[in-house]
């Protein structure tokens, strides 16, 4: 386990913040799920949620949590908590009882023999099943992971971050429990704090109740289905508009100069309101009620996600695939470029107020090269015009995946 403390007095609380990285498998991303939120809840000394929710006000307010996500070609399940700082108390030792209960949920949960309780698996399998409901009922949601699942080879990555909802349902405490000592055995723990602490103490404290392995996993490349041409299908819905969601790919190597130009790149294309998509397909032509691009940055994954009139569906895709050529072509000014630069240096400098957004871009850094914010904001700025071309030249469309009422055209 690699221990990480980011000393600052900006804040009056301190979060202790453990991350657990593992290879995406679509066996045991459900187990993982099911997993964080078990030892989140309930452990062997705090064995219903009451008790629980009982000790965290006995320390103050506390604020324990725990979720997985899926970062770049990982899953990674992340157990924090957040305290105030006990200098601002009179004969607390906070931070020790932070540690303290971290230890309890990491080694002790609350198991029977050697699987987790079935009533308290039940709840949470019923709980990932709303959640799956709740994503098929949102259909920019349900939309991008068909997306997803027309455009990746491995299914791991056509999956939410909870993994396949028939295998979830089928998840046994024993798999959960065997998923547990996996974690702590094989994976790869990064641990986090930020605050306002002692270094000393605070590394004497995380090796005395946090004393997990260092391990360095190996990670596959994501690996896209292999077309020849651009593939299109079209699902029909019960839907009164159109979802039109598009996925381009683009060659982008991390920290190098493409990696810096796809993050603007997205910001002119379709990250904000001033961008080109916003302005052209909505305002302009008026052909989507809302259109957004987002990227996967280190992947070079580029989505493209809109709500369109039914009758103006291939108008719409035409459209798009319009704006990103002229971004090939350089179709677009340097005030849209130093917007766009402006924008995100100020949304990462906004990030860093934030205790999640200083850990959020320390663990980034374990998927490559070591980049600090100051380097970043400089790979940011020195970006031209012509990276941002050279890039998009690099792209392709893969997949176009429209969701659309019968007799449509």
């Amino acid at each position: 386990m690699t221990i990480n403390l980011l000393n600052t007095e900006k804040f009056k609380t301190v979060s202790i913040v453990l991350k657990f990285k593992a290879p995406l498998d679509i066996d045991t991303m459900s187990r993982r799920a099911i997993l964080s939120k078990l030892i989140q809840k309930t452990t062997e000394k705090y064995a219903d949620e009451q008790a629980m929710i009982n000790h965290l006000a006995y320390l103050y307010g506390a604020h324990l949590y725990s979720h997985v996500i899926k970062q770049n070609n990982a899953h990674v399940l992340t157990v924090g908590i957040d305290i105030i700082n006990d200098k601002y108390l009179i004969n607390e030792d906070l931070l020790q009882k932070a540690f303290q209960l971290l230890h309890e949920v990491i080694y002790a949960p609350n198991i029977e023999g050697e699987s987790f309780r079935e009533e308290l698996l039940t709840t949470e399998k019923h709980l990932f099943k709303n959640k799956y409901d709740a994503i098929k009922e949102n259909l920019g949601q349900y939309g991008f992971y068909q997306l997803l699942k027309t455009m990746f080879e491995d299914e791991s990555m056509r999956n939410p971050s909870f993994g396949d909802i028939q295998k979830l349902e089928l998840v046994t405490g024993e798999e959960v429990y065997q998923a547990y000592k996996a974690m702590l055995k094989d994976d790869e723990a990064h641990l986090y704090i930020v605050g306002d602490v002692d270094e000393s103490r605070v590394s004497k404290l995380a090796k005395e109740y946090l004393d997990l392995p260092e391990n360095k996993i190996d990670l596959t490349q994501v690996k896209l289905k292999d077309i020849h041409t651009p593939q299109t299908v079209v699902e029909y819905i019960e839907t009164k508009q159109a979802r039109i969601n598009m996925g381009y790919k683009l060659n982008v190597k991390h920290p190098e100069k493409s990696y810096y130009a796809f993050i603007l790149l997205n910001q002119i294309f379709g990250g904000d309101p001033s961008s080109m998509l916003f302005t052209n397909v909505r305002e302009k032509l008026s052909l989507a009620y809302q259109i957004h691009s987002q990227i996967d940055a280190r992947s070079g994954m580029l989505y493209v996600l809109s709500g369109v009139n039914q009758d103006k569906r291939q108008q719409a895709i035409d459209t798009i695939n319009d704006e990103f050529e002229k971004i090939r072509q350089g179709d677009f000014d340097n005030e849209l470029l130093n917007t766009a630069k402006r924008m995100i240096i100020n949304q990462k400098k906004e990030s860093m107020d934030r205790p999640k957004g200083f850990v959020e871009i320390e663990f980034s850094n374990t998927f490559g090269a070591h980049v600090d914010e100051v380097e970043w904001i400089e790979g940011i700025q020195t970006i031209t015009k012509e990276d941002i071309i050279n890039l998009a030249q690099t792209g392709a469309l893969h997949t176009v995946y429209c969701l659309t009422s019968e007799g449509t055209e």
